[in-house]
């Protein structure tokens, strides 16, 4: 192969041990928040389907990063011109493996949001808009999968150049076009739990501080957003790739994080336990009590850890996200107020009597 000059003279330069780093970091990171969030779930006995999906999230990721780790080996950090048609062809077939693993990673962490908005949201209209979005993504994603399986016929021609094979043509558009369905429905995941919270009478800051948590989700759209830029590749894609691997990376971590970090209230009540200046202090977050929504109905908000799958013993519940806070449309509460009825109705014909 003929390289220039200035090629031979920036042979030498090397990026595979940083993104090794990057991507071993990312992968720590991830099995943290994870590992985090099942231990919060086990303290209180509750653990459901969206934990399901978000350690089927990890696992892809994992998946992801060790192709990524597994493309340094074979070049990514180095420049092209520097590597034999054998490793070329290795690289390609983990990059390959890597956008698989990428996308069924964003799939499992999507569902882990819309699981558990169908977990807290059960006694709300919005359970079919959350039902249908979770069907849309379902359908997209494994059309992604199937898109990437036919890159190529035969598919060795994708990472081996020796193969002769039809490629498709537009797999950067598919890319894009990728990229901005994901952020659509990141977008969707935060504001699809905003009318439930604004519709109950709580005060504002309450509001503000549940919508706060179910907004987390604007991270990964940052990083979704900025990941954009990388995505069309360069002549020197194994040196180019380095950029774009570490933002897709960076996208699953984020994606992962924020639907863990809601449920870390019993880690916070673990902390403040071992605090005493919090231990005795009331939460100004606190969401006991009576409330109602814009429609009068009651509402009775109260600090019971309920078991996923579980049936409570008042129909027409909710489980807040993260915070383990039941949210139950009281019937009791109108019964005992028929019960007061009555019993001072009795009363007042009984002195009447006398």
């Amino acid at each position: 192969m003929n390289i220039t000059a200035e090629q031979a003279e920036r042979s030498h330069e090397t990026k595979s041990d940083m993104m090794l780093g990057v991507s071993v970091l990312l992968m720590v990171l991830g099995s943290a928040f994870v590992a985090v969030r099942l231990w919060c779930r086990n303290l209180i006995k509750s653990t459901g389907r969206d934990d399901i999906a978000s350690v089927l999230a990890l696992a892809f990721l994992i998946a992801c990063g060790i192709s990524v780790a597994a493309m340094t080996r074979y070049g990514l950090g180095r420049h092209d011109w520097t590597l034999s048609i054998d490793q070329v062809a290795l690289y390609g077939r983990c990059f390959w493996l890597s956008v698989l693993f990428y996308t069924l990673s964003l799939y499992f962490c999507k569902m882990a949001f819309l699981l558990q908005y169908l977990r807290i949201m059960n006694v709300s209209r919005m359970r079919w808009v959350y039902i249908g979005t979770m069907i849309f993504i379902s359908i997209w994603s494994p059309m992604q999968v199937v898109a990437i399986s036919l890159s190529c016929i035969p598919l060795q021609a994708f990472w081996d150049p020796r193969i002769k094979g039809k490629c498709f043509e537009h797999q950067t558009l598919m890319w894009y076009i990728n990229a901005i369905v994901h952020i659509v429905m990141d977008f969707a995941l935060i504001v699809l739990p905003l009318p439930i919270v604004w519709r109950l009478k709580l005060p504002l800051s309450q509001k503000f501080w549940l919508s706060g948590i179910f907004g987390l989700g604007i991270f990964t759209i940052a990083i979704s957003i900025l990941r954009l830029q990388w995505l069309t590749p360069e002549p020197d894609i194994t040196w180019w790739n380095v950029t774009a691997a570490s933002w897709s990376m960076a996208e699953l971590v984020s994606g992962i994080a924020c639907s863990c970090l809601p449920t870390y209230k019993p880690l916070l009540n673990k902390v403040k336990s071992l605090i005493p200046s919090l231990k005795y202090g009331e939460s100004t977050h606190s969401l006991h009590g009576v409330v109602t929504d814009d429609s009068g109905r009651t509402i009775v908000m109260t600090s019971e850890d309920a078991p996923y799958g579980s049936r409570p013993a008042v129909p027409n519940s909710m489980l807040t996200y993260g915070t383990e806070t039941n949210i139950t449309a009281s019937k009791s509460v109108y019964t005992d107020e028929r019960k007061l009825r009555k019993s001072s109705k009795s009363s007042i014909r009984k002195g009447e009597e006398c």
